[in-house]
């Protein structure tokens, strides 16, 4: 009885410890890396928190994040979402993942009530977070995507089977990468973008493939496998973030037009729109008059 009474009691612990294990994996967050510029004087007023958009990085905001810093007057952190960058490759690649390592990150630094801004899969990071969790946001900026299931503007399933391809063929020049990523991308400047993703293998015992080939330093499966959850928007349509919001939108992108709007005024009441003669990479192709827009907003 006593040897039967201790199974029975191994046998329901050892269920409990699979079921707090289950539950912190489905709630483990990533340690994100990012890039900090401290404002020129000591500052009281809310830090701003930028994300970047799919395939992107910290990098992409270096100049813009060092520049907002020194006109408003506030640090600004730059980060790497999971699965970019120099952040850890963790699945899943879901935007409830995505936001509760922002929680975390926000908390972990201190940051009190930060700016955040985001934009692509970033914006829609932001916007998750500032639902989920309005008293960790004083202010939100969305860089061109909307609070809805869309599709991608281009074509990122193919993108992956081309870096995929640059990395299993073992190419070791950028001239080369880039003429076969031409194939299916006519932009240099997006191909451009695609290859900062790519970099030189130093160690093949430890990064593996060739020496001096590229590499991709992203989980290419995990992103391509994801996809259909970086276009999704699961967010109950009750979830309300009251402060005040501003979303940017490109005019010659798909994204901030009238078929949104009422899901904009749904989850954001306090929300005004700006759009600039822009594709899908606003603050990329128009630097100035975005950053303008966000110094006002933020100053108003």
């Amino acid at each position: 009885m006593i040897a039967a009474s201790r199974v029975r009691m191994a046998c329901q612990l050892g269920r409990q410890c699979q079921t707090m294990a289950r539950g912190v994996r489905g709630l483990s967050t990533a340690k994100l890396e990012f890039t900090a510029t401290k404002a020129d004087t000591p500052s009281s007023k809310a830090p701003l928190v930028i994300l970047h958009g799919l395939f992107g990085s910290k990098q992409n905001w270096r100049a813009i994040s060092k520049q907002l810093s020194r006109v408003l007057g506030r640090d600004t952190y730059s980060v790497d979402l999971r699965n970019h960058g120099d952040s850890p490759h963790m699945a899943p690649h879901s935007y409830e993942a995505m936001s509760a390592d922002i929680v975390r990150f926000i908390r972990d630094h201190r940051l009190g009530q930060p700016v955040l801004i985001g934009h692509s899969m970033g914006g829609k990071v932001v916007m998750r977070t500032a639902l989920d969790h309005p008293d960790l946001v004083s202010r939100l900026i969305v860089d061109d995507i909307v609070p809805c299931t869309v599709d991608l503007a281009h074509d990122f399933g193919r993108y992956v089977v081309g870096l995929r391809e640059i990395e299993e063929k073992g190419i070791a020049v950028q001239k080369e990468a880039d003429m076969m990523l031409a194939r299916i991308e006519d932009d240099l400047s997006v191909r451009q973008f695609l290859l900062t993703n790519m970099k030189k293998v130093k160690d093949p015992q430890v990064e593996g493939g060739v020496k001096g080939a590229y590499r991709s330093r992203i989980p290419l499966e995990l992103l391509g496998d994801s996809l259909n959850d970086i276009v999704a928007w699961d967010v109950s349509p009750d979830k309300v973030y009251p402060g005040p919001t501003l979303f940017i939108g490109g005019e010659r992108s798909p994204y901030v037009k009238p078929h949104a709007f009422p899901a904009m005024s749904r989850h954001f009441p306090q929300h005004e729109v700006k759009m600039l003669d822009t594709g899908h990479w606003v603050h990329a192709e128009k630097p100035q008059e975005f950053m303008d827009l966000v110094c006002d907003f933020i100053d108003e």
